[in-house]
């Protein structure tokens, strides 16, 4: 809406901006204290500017001339002046106008949700109040035989807790044996492949060490019997030093070749032997791994029955606890059920009350803020509309000034017109 204008834009009738149609409560309240103190500054900065037509003279002009063209130029301009002021005026007294029919529509609504949730928040509270007593009177009536029931279900759940765990023990101490078993038959299984293994290799071990015994033992009776032949040979001490040497060198490359022979056979026989400690461990490993492996299987046959057995009797505790609870509990439901259904209603019907009443409360606060913003918006339409009667009043006076003015020139103009009034010669000849 168009409140106020500059002296070089008249404001006229339609140049108020279209009214905005709030879509909720909220924009509407809000909307009604922008348009209220919009109006009131706009009739405070009316009057501050039509306060000085009350200073005008009219009839006189600018100038202080007293000739007829100058007071009516000088009424002309007071008219023109009073004009803008009242479509000033006018404007600003219908806005005022409008934003007191929105903010008395706006009161009206809050009022009228106001009233409305107080009198749902008073039958929201007489609802609690029955509902209150309705629930004493269950709350007197509920039995309270069921507790033995209730004792009886607690102890069998209590032993069902006891042999549930004795189960799961008995069942983690089975599962475990069947997964070291698993483990152990691995062991095994490696322990075979091992033995296997060591066997082979001691095999080729020994095969090799029996050959160079064999044959460090074939060079060894050599070069003893090379070595006695040649010391018993007749030609000894008989020959020539040179086939002496000969005799000598021929016995001991003989003797050294039986000691590399004894040697090589000496390192076989270690392989063999070590061979022969590797495959001895690995048969050891192998007869405990089978041994661990027979244990765990008998075993395992033990734990499989006890944990058959605890399971047993915890699906036989569980069946006994579940009818003690059920009993218990049909018994609970039909002695209380009444009184429990009765408490929750009640409950519900008090926070229903104090909700109703929180919502009534802040509508109350609500149209109390709207109608104090409704009595403002009147008190400004008012004095809009009061500055609206003396701006009309003011331009009735100018126009009506300027009538005068121009009566005046019309006279003037007409004795003129007229020339020096006639004698009474002129006069008779005139009728003759």
């Amino acid at each position: 809406m168009v409140y106020s204008r500059t002296e070089h834009t008249p404001l006229l009738n339609g140049d108020a901006a279209p009214k905005a149609e709030p879509t909720n409560n909220t924009v509407r309240y809000a909307a009604g204290a922008v348009v209220f103190a919009l109006g009131l500054f706009a009739v405070v900065s009316f009057q501050s500017t039509a306060l000085p037509m009350t200073t005008v003279s009219l009839g006189q002009d600018a100038a202080g001339g007293g000739g007829a063209g100058g007071g009516l130029a000088s009424a002309e301009a007071d008219r023109r002046t009073a004009a803008a002021q009242a479509a000033l005026a006018a404007q600003t007294a219908r806005n005022a106008e409008e934003a007191k029919e929105k903010a008395d529509a706006i009161y009206a609504e809050a009022n009228a949700e106001a009233e409305k949730l107080q009198k749902l928040a008073v039958q929201a509270r007489k609802d609690y109040e029955i509902a209150k007593g309705d629930n004493a009177v269950d709350g007197d009536t509920a039995t309270s035989g069921i507790q033995q029931l209730e004792d009886e279900a607690l102890s069998a759940d209590a032993k069902l807790t006891t042999v549930t765990a004795t189960y799961e023990a008995a069942r983690t101490t089975y599962q475990n044996s069947t997964d070291k078993i698993v483990v152990l038959t691995k062991e095994l299984d490696d322990a075979k492949a091992a033995t296997a293994a060591a066997q082979a290799k001691f095999d080729a071990a020994a095969a090799t060490a029996d050959a160079a015994t064999a044959k460090a033992n074939e060079l060894s009776k050599a070069a003893e019997d090379l070595n006695a032949q040649s010391q018993a040979d007749k030609a000894v001490g008989e020959e020539k030093i040179a086939e002496a040497a000969s005799r000598a060198d021929a016995v001991a490359a003989a003797a050294d070749k039986a000691r590399a022979a004894e040697i090589v056979a000496a390192k076989a026989n270690k392989a063999k032997a070590d061979a022969e400690d590797a495959l001895n461990a690995a048969k050891l490993f192998q007869k405990t791994a089978q041994e661990s492996l027979d244990s765990e299987n008998a075993r395992n046959k033990v734990l499989a029955a006890t944990s058959n057995q605890a399971e047993q009797d915890m699906i036989q505790q569980s069946h006994v606890t579940a009818l003690a609870k059920t009993a218990a509990a049909d018994a609970k439901a039909v002695s209380e059920s009444e009184f429990y259904n009765s408490s929750t209603f009640t409950s519900k019907m008090e926070d229903a009350a104090k909700k109703a009443e929180e919502k009534a409360a802040i509508a109350a606060t609500i149209a109390a803020t709207r109608q104090e913003e409704a009595n403002d918006a009147a008190t400004a339409a008012q004095a809009a509309a009061d500055a609206n009667e003396i701006a009309q009043s003011q331009l009735s006076l100018a126009e009506a000034q300027v009538k005068v003015e121009e009566r005046k020139i019309a006279a003037a103009r007409n004795l003129i017109a007229a020339g020096p009034a006639p004698g009474p010669a002129a006069a008779k000849a005139k009728v003759n």
